[in-house]
């Protein structure tokens, strides 16, 4: 199970509040469970959501994960649901796909990785991660 993007676009970034950096840098997403791909958009807020999956794995007892983006009207773009049989990825946009059952540690090293690769590439960019997505 892979939350992966490339391209991290800085071009609608106008500001320099959290706001700004949340909604404006965005990049080509995809949840990806092995070498199927659930979903797929080339410009989604993945600063957005990290900050988003940072609170929802803080939670000591989660429930399912839809992500309530500031840049869609539809929340879950990315689900991450418990199911009988494990969690399950999937997406709003992409109601006929879904990824194959996982264990709670799969999600969360799932989430921390994808989690890690923002915060690089904020830091990459001069941003400090902790004010961006960890406030």
């Amino acid at each position: 199970m892979d939350l992966t993007y490339d391209h991290l676009s800085t071009d609608e970034l106008r500001g320099t509040t959290q706001t700004d950096y949340l909604v404006a840098l965005d990049a080509h997403f995809r949840i990806r469970d092995d070498d199927v791909t659930i979903y797929d958009e080339p410009g989604f807020p993945v600063v957005e959501l990290a900050r988003s999956l940072l609170i929802w794995l803080r939670d000591p007892d989660p429930g399912d994960f839809d992500f309530d983006s500031m840049s869609y009207e539809e929340s879950g773009a990315l689900a991450i649901r418990r199911s009988p049989s494990g969690w399950t990825f999937g997406s709003v946009f992409a109601p006929d796909a879904a990824a194959r059952p996982v264990d709670r540690a799969e999600v969360d090293r799932c989430c921390q990785r994808f989690v890690a690769q923002v915060e690089e590439d904020l830091a990459n960019l001069g941003l400090d991660p902790d004010e961006v997505i960890r406030r």
